[in-house]
């Protein structure tokens, strides 16, 4: 049979129009199939599953795929969720209402893997806590963000390497971690553990938080860490023990520090540390490092509380290493110290007033912080020595939700810009719903 020219054209385009529909639809359905994998979901959960609703968290976990969001509507009477969580997924847990806690009591365990971000949001982990299992990470980290919660136990977070933690504006009795931010969250006590298989290229940020432990077996800050620089900012930390009813021969510091990073630079800025023992007989270092290695602790621009002023009272003690510079400090009582390198400025048996609700200081603290500029107040005077001082000074914040809106919990920029820079790096961190 023959065909014509014309003919024989006519028939190869539209086998080329036939395939190019076929690539097309074959195309259109695979960006359909990628977009459905791409877009995160919202899943609700309301008491007896309410409007269709999943009716406990547990169901919403399982049926949920990485990315998606657990939304969690609050029973009524703050009536908690009774249920234990495993959380093995990359998942986002807030409140269906805005600001209000959803209470959970029984286990809540998080269980870390690779790439894995697991945040958690306006939680009330009734006698409860919030801790990650324990497995073995190789090649990446986990993240875990705690965010406006309240904690009757402990934040655990330091069961597995790898991990880093970030808790903002909560609340629990002890927190452990080994890498992260921990900002203005109110504690008993805290402790840093090394991470054995470090990745995180960040220092390690502890700001603005309040500490009060009633007891002498425990540190309100334990450090140990030979992995990330320290940046402790502008904490609140107290340790509370009544003489007459104490029986050990010792009072534990404030702040411990037992290990640093070799050769890394670690700032103690701002802080107000108060160990309340008030029997000179005992032991009591207000801080303390025993920390082998070499590197710089600077600890500058505190208040310092001890009133026992025995013989055994050391505001500071440290040993041989790491080099150790106590700068622009305010005690209370004598400045005494031991294993001290360089020591300038500081003032002894100063009287002050400082006030954390209304941000007011008084008194010998007002503008005798480190004079550079890099250490300036938010209005740009001079340092004030204590909490209230300096860029990440208190007021930035506490209180934590005020009129229930979203803020920036975290904002890093440089402390000083030179001549010349076309760019300014800064890192934030947001907290909303």
């Amino acid at each position: 049979m023959k065909y014509s020219k014309k003919y024989l054209i006519s028939l190869t385009i539209k086998k080329k129009y036939n395939l190019m529909k076929i690539n097309y639809v074959l195309y259109a359905l695979i960006c359909i199939l990628s977009f459905g994998k791409m877009k995160a979901a919202d899943l609700y959960v309301r008491d007896l599953g309410a409007g269709g609703a999943y009716s406990t968290i547990s169901e919403a976990i399982t049926a949920a795929n990485d990315g998606d969001r657990i939304i969690i509507r609050p029973k009524t009477g703050n009536v908690p969720y009774l249920e234990n969580l495993t959380i093995n997924k990359s998942l986002t847990f807030a409140s269906e209402i805005n600001f209000s806690k959803y209470y959970v009591q029984g286990n809540i365990s998080i269980v870390p893997a690779v790439n894995r971000v697991v945040t958690i949001n306006n939680m009330y982990a009734f006698q409860s806590s919030i801790s990650t299992s324990i497995v073995t990470l190789s090649g990446g980290r986990a993240t875990v963000n705690i965010i406006n919660c309240t904690v009757d136990q402990s934040i655990d977070l330091d069961n597995s390497k790898n991990v880093t933690a970030n808790v903002f504006q909560s609340s629990c009795k002890s927190l452990y971690f080994i890498h992260g931010k921990i900002i203005s969250n109110t504690l008993e006590n805290l402790k840093l553990s090394d991470d054995t298989a470090p990745l995180a290229s960040s220092d390690i940020q502890i700001i603005a938080n309040s500490m009060y432990l009633n007891g002498v077996s425990f540190n309100s800050m334990e450090i140990f860490t030979n992995s990330y620089p320290l940046k402790i900012y502008n904490n609140d930390c107290t340790v509370y023990a009544v003489a007459p009813s104490i029986s050990p021969t010792s009072i534990q510091p404030v702040l411990k520090i037992s290990a640093i990073k070799t050769g890394s630079a670690n700032l103690i800025q701002n802080n107000r540390f108060i160990s309340s023992n008030t029997n000179p007989s005992y032991i009591n270092e207000t801080i303390d490092i025993n920390a082998v290695t070499s590197g710089i602790i600077n600890i500058a621009n505190n208040i310092i509380v001890n009133p026992t002023g025995g013989s055994f009272d050391y505001k500071i003690y440290a040993s041989s290493q790491p080099t150790v510079i106590v700068n622009n400090n305010l005690f209370t009582g004598p400045y005494v110290a031991s294993g001290v390198d360089v020591a300038n400025a500081n003032i002894s048996s100063g009287i002050y007033t400082m006030n954390l609700n209304t941000g007011v200081s008084g008194g010998a603290i007002v503008n005798a912080g480190l004079s550079d500029e890099e250490y300036q107040d938010l209005d740009l005077t001079r340092n004030d020595i204590g909490p209230l001082g300096g860029s990440n000074s208190w007021v930035n914040f506490w209180p934590s939700n005020p009129g229930n809106k979203p803020r920036v919990t975290f904002l890093n920029t440089p402390r000083r810009v030179y001549l010349g820079t076309t760019t300014i790096q800064a890192e934030a961190t947001g907290v909303s719903k």
